[in-house]
């Protein structure tokens, strides 16, 4: 495995540390216990050696390795669904940290893998969730999530495009991470998340506020009252977002992400 090591880091361009840091990822095992099997192993470098290609050309570790740490989760991540971030992680911890009451029917939006909704099941043990996506991938993502820690009498999962599959006002909590990236900043963004990740949940039209508009004008429909939602957001948009929610309520606040930037709109029953 030494030589392979060295084989790896010499054509990849990376440094000893590097290549076993991926290895290591790629195999999902210690660093240390790299070095455990000392026989050449065909087979073995050439699955590194695919995999690092994969990686040379862009394309996210977190689907090389079909799996991505989110808080105490590890989760298992299917290629082309939304890949959770630190922002998201501290999106939930806010959360946890502000909300002023327990609630008991939670919705999530654009569930993805299934994230969120999972932490938050743990993070509130007497709630029924109710987890929506649009794509039928990130379902099948979610639900082997969900069912991987035994969460499939607290998390019920639904295909459909906001709240077209409910009729009343049965939630008292709404939480989404919805697409915030303004459509003329696309080109923009890293190759990684450009050309891999899915356009339908970072996409949020121009400006960036289309899907966001959107999500609040039906929630105050299908929130119980008083309404309390909790969003990710793009800094730019908060004007045009304090203009569009003072039509509907005063009882909101902006937060900043733990690099400064405001990145989390609360509205509702949240500690200011």
């Amino acid at each position: 495995m030494k030589e392979v090591i060295k084989n790896l880091s010499k054509d990849f361009g990376l440094n000893i540390e590097e290549t076993e840091l991926l290895a290591s990822t790629l195999l999902n095992k210690p660093r240390f216990e790299l070095y455990f099997n000392q026989e050449e192993n065909l087979m073995l470098e050439r699955y590194l050696r695919l995999k690092f290609n994969l990686l040379k050309n862009g394309v996210p570790i977190e689907y090389v390795t079909k799996q991505v740490q989110f808080l105490d989760f590890k989760l298992a991540l299917f290629p082309g669904v939304f890949i959770p971030r630190l922002e998201t992680e501290y999106f939930v911890e806010l959360i946890r940290k502000l909300i002023q009451f327990k609630p008991q029917r939670i919705c999530e939006i654009g569930t993805g893998c299934g994230a969120i909704s999972v932490a938050l099941a743990e993070m509130f043990t007497d709630s029924e969730i109710i987890a929506t996506d649009i794509c039928k991938v990130a379902l099948k993502n979610a639900q082997y999530n969900v069912h991987k820690f035994n969460l499939t009498d607290r998390i019920t999962l639904i295909n459909t495009d906001l709240f077209l599959a409910f009729k009343n006002k049965i939630f008292d909590l709404l939480v989404c991470n919805p697409p915030y990236v303004p459509r003329e900043r696309i080109n923009e963004l890293p190759k990684s998340v450009r050309d891999f990740e899915p356009r339908m949940a970072i996409d949020g039209g121009w400006g960036g506020v289309v899907f966001i508009k959107k999500l609040i004008n039906h929630a105050f429909n299908y929130l119980k009252d008083p309404i309390t939602f909790a969003l990710e957001i793009d800094e730019d948009e908060v004007e045009d977002l304090n203009l569009y929610l003072k039509e509907y309520t005063e009882n909101y606040f902006f937060i900043k992400d733990l690099f400064g930037r405001t990145r989390y709109l609360f509205v509702g029953r949240f500690r200011r």
